[in-house]
């Protein structure tokens, strides 16, 4: 049978006990362990965000001494 990870509570659910869900712009399973939606798919017509470019001149992070 197969598992699925929930992103929130990490447990490993079979996704045939996950309930639907919708919102706006988007379909949604419900974890039966925390209740916490996890995206499945977008609507159409929608698009993943894009990740922000990392700074070019980000300056360096201070160590601890």
């Amino acid at each position: 049978m197969p598992r699925f990870i929930c992103p929130h509570c990490h447990s490993p659910v079979d996704p045939a006990s996950m309930d639907f869900a919708t919102g706006p712009g988007a379909y949604y399973r419900v974890c039966p362990v925390c209740d916490e939606a996890v995206l499945v798919a977008l609507a159409a017509g929608l698009h993943a965000a894009e990740p922000e470019p990392a700074a070019r001149n980000a300056p360096e992070p201070e160590l601890a001494r």
